[in-house]
């Protein structure tokens, strides 16, 4: 099922592609003058100030949303949100002003135990302890079907989809109603002082335990952007009028670097491997 409106993929296919791939994907990028050459296909060129591309070998056209989905492995509703976030803002105010809210419907949970959702998250350094508090607070649970794990707001307007297999490339699918919306973990009760922005559930929820193993007291809200192209969420949380501080903690890399030069005015952490669950399994076996 298809959680965009018309309107979105109409803006996210007329995106400015060069504009986007230069801030998120450079590094799968070869520059060439005024046009980029993906480099799993040299013979595709992305020209600067254009919507789309062109396999000069092959003569295939396509538009923003048909490359990213053909050639960076997004799941359509991805390619969609990830490109509105980066083209007209007058239509994306326009849809908020008129409150259009796409229904979600997520996966059906598993009846019985979750077998697979407590193996994969202990093989990722995530304790049981946290594990439990996730499932009480209704945030996390095995889904029927594929046997994924499904991270869901309390709002339940939004969630982060993660396969539980271990061989082969990590099945991973956001849903929403709304561009941005996002997944968020308050593991403790009293006010809010900061609020960490991870990109994925999962490395917000690394974040969470490497403070506590720490015993650094955070009186926080961690919280998944579902992609680090997600900038209207961002954008939102800056919006936020309860004055708490807003920390950026995504991904040591190419992509993470663009987002935090696209909101240069937030303070940031990095992590010291590629993500949090990278150091938190790095942490466990030292």
């Amino acid at each position: 099922m298809q959680h965009f409106t018309k309107s979105q993929m109409q803006s996210a296919r007329k995106a400015n592609l060069y504009d986007y791939l230069m801030c998120n994907h450079l590094s799968d990028c070869i520059k060439d003058g005024n046009s980029l050459r993906p480099k799993c296909n040299h013979s595709i060129s992305v020209k600067k100030g254009y919507a789309g591309y062109k396999d000069f070998a092959s003569g295939e056209t396509g538009n923003s949303v048909d490359f990213l989905v053909r050639y960076m492995g997004y799941d359509l509703d991805d390619a969609v949100f990830a490109l509105v976030g980066q083209s007209s803002p007058l239509a994306v105010r326009i849809e908020k002003k008129q409150d259009i809210v796409v229904p979600v419907e997520f996966p059906k949970p598993l009846e019985g135990r979750w077998k697979q959702l407590y193996a994969y998250l202990q093989a990722r350094g995530i304790s049981v302890d946290i594990i439990n508090l996730l499932i009480r607070q209704k945030i996390i649970y095995q889904s029927a079907e594929r046997n994924n794990i499904i991270f869901v707001n309390k709002e339940r307007d939004f969630a982060e989809a993660r396969g539980t297999y271990t061989y082969g490339k990590p099945y991973h699918r956001v849903y929403k109603g709304q561009a941005d919306r996002f997944w968020w973990f308050k593991p403790w009760e009293g006010t809010v002082e900061c609020v960490y922005v991870c990109e994925a559930a999962i490395d917000a929820i690394s974040l969470y335990q490497l403070h506590a193993l720490a015993k650094e007291s955070q009186k926080a809200i961690y919280v998944s952007l579902g992609g680090v192209a997600n900038q209207q969420t961002i954008d939102r949380l800056k919006r936020q009028p309860a004055g708490y501080k807003i920390i950026l903690a995504v991904d040591n890399d190419a992509a993470g670097e663009a987002c935090r030069v696209r909101n240069n005015d937030l303070d940031y952490i990095l992590p010291e491997s590629k993500d949090w669950n990278e150091d938190l399994l790095n942490c466990d076996t030292q």
